[in-house]
């Protein structure tokens, strides 16, 4: 199997020299590459052994969505429906999210969602639990791979462990939520995972879904700026 560059140049040559203008073939071809490179990215994902949390874990589930947006969303790592489903952010937390995107006039067709971790990690008992910083950490080129074919505007990164992904310095979320970030020219906006907004109760429940909304509006405010 020969090469993705070496097949898109010899691409170029053929649609050249049958007479098609290099400013049309070029976008054309990029487009393709991506698509290509993202497929290649998958394959890998869905069969990885790179590290010891695939030894507990039933699938793998990569990134998906819109591949030529302007929003990237970044969660932890995928749940039990998800591994079950093969999808990033569909189960409640997911489910979640997608109806405070709604109400924030955003179809989740229009971005793309992933995780900083492509395998459900869970403890002794089967139970989801919060990957560690140095489990993330080989899972951390999957995600920076998709950033680069991506190549979104804003990114809104969902708890912690995706926090962190981007700004390891940043221990908790409480300073750092609502703000806006830099990341090699992306701007990052980081909030509460839905995960947490469900486990809340009473007041805290409200403070909660008031933040998170509250920070969507930062990061949407930012694709208007931008």
């Amino acid at each position: 199997m020969r090469k993705i560059g070496e097949a898109m140049d010899d691409f170029f040559r053929r649609l050249k020299n049958d007479g098609y203008k290099p400013d049309d073939i070029t976008p054309a071809l990029h487009s393709v590459e991506k698509i290509v490179h993202l497929e290649q990215l998958r394959r890998y994902i869905l069969t990885c052994t790179d590290c010891p949390l695939c030894e507990r874990a039933a699938s793998r589930v990569p990134g998906t969505g819109r591949t030529r947006t302007p929003l990237m969303i970044v969660g932890e790592g995928p749940g039990e429906d998800e591994e079950a489903w093969g999808l990033p952010l569909v189960g409640i937390s997911g489910s979640l999210l997608t109806l405070i995107l709604n109400k924030a006039n955003v179809k989740r067709e229009d971005i793309y969602f992933t995780n900083v971790v492509k395998c459900r990690v869970s403890d002794e008992k089967g139970k989801n639990r919060t990957p560690k910083r140095e489990e993330t950490l080989e899972c951390a080129k999957f995600l920076k791979t998709e950033l680069e074919l991506i190549r979104p505007q804003v990114v809104i990164a969902l708890g912690k462990v995706a926090q962190q992904f981007f700004f390891p310095e940043q221990k908790t979320m409480n300073p750092y939520r609502g703000n806006v970030f830099d990341y090699h020219g992306i701007k990052v906006v980081p909030t509460w995972h839905p995960a947490y907004v469900l486990r809340q109760r009473g007041d805290e429940l409200t403070k909660a879904k008031r933040e998170v909304w509250h920070d969507i509006k930062i990061a949407l405010k930012c694709l208007v700026n931008s």
